[in-house]
């Protein structure tokens, strides 16, 4: 059995079931606002690249209507180093910071992989090197800090023990939770995995006055001059790794552009390119999955995930597969597409009838017809 773009995002699609979709109340079938200018976009330095209201290229067009009518508030498209479109939608300002839900995620596996490469962890270290009261407790003993990435750790999802009933403090809460399978052997979605990564990182880094936001800040977004508005923090100040992140489009898309060019900013090595192929490799259980991203692979799946697989339109190529998604509730959404040299950041108000593949469908349209 092999998986299609199609069954992939369905499976990404169910697993994004524990964030809470964004509820701004914007209609879902106003026209995308649109404010052309007259220049061509020149890229700019990395701390000023930021896109201005347009739509460059009249090809994106329908794309942005299809966003647009599926309840959109913003959708940035990078083309190389050229701003091809940059809009807000449904009274949605681009420069309108909202909440990534589970989206958040994608950070983790190349902050994962940052301190690896400092030698402040090794990826298949056991998890019992650093929370050493699970030492010998069954299956738990067995875990390894790239499964926790991968999400195959055995760990329930921790859905409404972190995310619904909000603990004061989540990284604690979170090592109290059962495992439903031993690590390795099941895909399961959900915020349990990072929280332990939390923890895991939290100790780890407290040496060194960091805590995982302020390294992941160090390591990445400050080099890239991407700024965020928030991040949420339980009530103990631990940062919520799977759901936190608040920012602009036009900032989410500059991470977009570090993982399309494997590290690398305006020429500059930010991160390691072996460690950002690290996060972009299908893992054996999952291949629809990665280091905390979603990949279009063909590979044929033993994921014993529950996601649901309910009917859903596909209409995009199945030629290119190295789609890179980062997915979150409401259709937040982060595309990288190397072979295209394309970055698309996308932010949503639910739309339930919106389908990755058509939107995609779209979007490489487009590009194809600007080369």
């Amino acid at each position: 059995m092999t998986q299609t773009l199609k069954e992939i995002f369905l499976l990404a699609t169910a697993a994004l079931a524990f964030a809470l979709p964004s509820c701004t109340g914007a209609s879902r079938s106003d026209p995308p606002h649109v404010e052309p200018i007259a220049e061509p976009v020149t890229p700019a330095p990395a701390a000023e690249r930021t896109p201005t209201p347009t739509i460059e290229n009249a090809a994106y067009e329908e794309a942005a209507a299809y966003s647009a009518s599926h309840g959109g508030l913003a959708l940035v498209v990078i083309e190389g180093d050229r701003v091809a479109l940059a809009i807000g939608q449904n009274g949605h300002e681009l420069d309108e910071a909202h909440s990534l839900h589970g989206a958040s995620e994608s950070f983790w596996g190349p902050a994962t992989v940052a301190a690896d490469n400092e030698a402040l962890l090794d990826l298949d270290e056991p998890v019992t090197f650093t929370i050493e009261e699970w030492e010998g407790v069954r299956w738990k003993s067995d875990m390894r800090i790239r499964q926790l990435l991968q999400y195959t750790s055995g760990l329930e999802s921790g859905v409404y023990p972190l995310l619904r009933e909000k603990p004061a403090n989540q990284y604690e809460r979170a090592l109290t939770l059962e495992m439903v399978a031993a690590p390795g052997e099941r895909f399961q979605a959900g915020p349990s995995h990072l929280a332990v990564l939390g923890e895991v990182l939290r100790r780890k880094l407290a040496p060194k006055g960091f805590d995982p936001l302020s390294y992941l800040e160090a390591q990445i977004l400050d080099p890239i001059g991407l700024e965020i508005e928030s991040w949420e923090r339980d009530a103990a100040g631990n940062p919520d790794l799977a759901n936190g992140a608040r920012m602009t489009a036009s900032e989410w898309v500059k991470f977009g552009i570090l993982i399309r060019d494997l590290g690398s900013w305006n020429g500059e090595p930010v991160l390691d390119a072996a460690g950002i192929e690290a996060c972009l490799e299908p893992s054996e259980i999952q291949p629809s999955f990665g280091l905390t991203f979603w990949l279009n692979t063909r590979e044929p799946s033993a994921a014993k995930s529950r996601a649901s697989t309910a009917d859903q339109s596909a209409a995009r190529p199945e030629e290119l597969g190295d789609i890179v998604m980062a997915a979150g509730a409401g259709n937040q959404r982060l595309y990288v597409i190397r072979s295209l040299n394309l970055v698309v950041a996308r932010f949503g108000n639910d739309g339930r009838d919106w389908r990755d593949p058509v939107f995609l469908d779209l979007i490489t349209a487009a590009a194809a017809s600007d080369r």
